[in-house]
């Protein structure tokens, strides 16, 4: 019994040493998102270039849009020197561009550090291709204060419900 309760605080430092990691010496526990800050902003846990993966059933054309996989997280990290700066603000708010023509991103709203939020599966994205998660603490297409500088990570949509068959009809061959 002693063994697993010491495994287990093991694999929970290790878990929160990944996650400082992924945002470059950022805060692991939900502390408040205040003025003034530097922040990172994360995509199922990782910082920089990320994968967001797609279901999108059938053919894929260039300019399909679909829903994310279920189970994916945005998060907002406090950092030392993050990419992002809240400003006056006190809040992040998160989306992914390209949106589907003519409509609004579905958007995140982060009130805390190091408190991931799930994905929406309303949330449509290219079915496959590249793109960007913005983390801003100015809303989507609002006028907004001086001061503030959003954080913008590379995305690339990998559409998993287009797996190429193998073998043939049914995987025979």
């Amino acid at each position: 019994m002693k063994h697993r309760s010491i495994a287990g605080s093991i694999a929970a430092a290790f878990a929160i040493i990944a996650f400082v990691g992924a945002a470059g010496e950022a805060t692991a526990a939900q502390t408040p998102i205040n003025p003034q800050q530097h922040f990172a902003g994360l995509v199922n846990g990782k910082k920089g270039s990320v994968v967001v993966d797609t279901v999108c059933p059938g053919p894929v054309t260039k300019h399909r849009y679909g829903p994310v996989q279920k189970g994916q997280t945005m998060a907002v990290a406090a950092a030392a020197h993050g990419s992002g700066y809240t400003g006056p603000f006190s809040q992040v708010y998160s989306w992914f561009q390209p949106a589907p023509d003519g409509t609004q991103p579905v958007i995140l709203t982060f009130t805390q550090y190091g408190a991931p939020q799930r994905i929406s599966r309303s949330v449509r994205v290219p079915c496959n291709g590249t793109g960007e998660a913005v983390f801003s603490s100015c809303p989507y297409r609002a006028p907004c204060a001086f001061g503030f500088i959003p954080d913008t990570l590379k995305v690339r949509f990998k559409n998993i419900a287009a797996t190429p068959s193998r073998g043939g009809v049914h995987g025979r061959r």
